[in-house]
């Protein structure tokens, strides 16, 4: 069983994005409380997705992923990527086994001495969606890194949140990033905006 759902998840892992999910950001400006802020929003089929850009971060994307970095940080970097899967993916023993394995796989070649140093189930609730996380510490280029992954498991899709930083600042910049992925907002298309887009029909 636990061969199976591993090949599941990494055929899922390598399964390109459905169309309805574009990462391509909009970025908005804004003063609340005398601070000026940014907002990205992207598309979820027809809905909106908004997050809050941590300040000073720099980002990019395009249909298939979101880049946040923090300025200055040219070894850190955290990306929004999502997986088309049948359906809500339970965390049960042997998901979480595979998702491991995954999140091992998925490290740089040339790290060395990686391991788990941490595992939490539901970090984050994104719109009632169940989640978990695994952090990673290994060493690459003569330095430590960590690296947290959260998984979340929405009805018809796997999003998967990852951040890496040198062991020196990640907390602190993860933490940033952590404050993004909480922000997440989606927002439906109005009735108006709905009529408009309506094929209208002779009298």
């Amino acid at each position: 069983m636990l061969r199976i759902a591993l090949l599941f998840l990494l055929l899922a892992a390598s399964a390109h994005t459905r169309a309805e999910m574009n990462f391509t950001p909009t970025m908005k400006e804004y003063t609340s409380e005398g601070g000026q802020f940014r907002s990205l929003s992207f598309l979820d089929d027809k809905r909106t997705i908004t997050i809050e850009l941590p300040r000073q971060w720099n980002y990019r994307g395009d249909a298939s992923r979101l880049e946040l970095t923090p300025p200055g940080q040219t070894m850190a970097k955290g990306t929004i990527q999502a997986v088309t899967v049948p359906g809500p993916q339970p965390f049960d023993e042997a998901a979480v086994k595979a998702l491991e394995a995954r999140v091992m796989s998925e490290l740089p070649p040339s790290s060395q001495g990686a391991a788990i140093t941490y595992r939490q189930e539901n970090p984050v609730l994104l719109e009632q969606n169940l989640s978990y996380e695994f952090v990673v510490s290994y060493q690459m280029l003569g330095k430590v890194f960590q690296t947290s992954v959260i998984f979340v498991s929405c009805p018809d899709k796997q999003l998967v949140f990852r951040f890496t930083a040198p062991q020196s600042n990640f907390a602190a910049l993860n933490q940033a990033f952590r404050r993004s992925i909480i922000s997440w907002q989606g927002t439906e298309p109005s009735t108006k905006t709905a009529a408009a887009s309506a094929p209208k029909t002779g009298s």
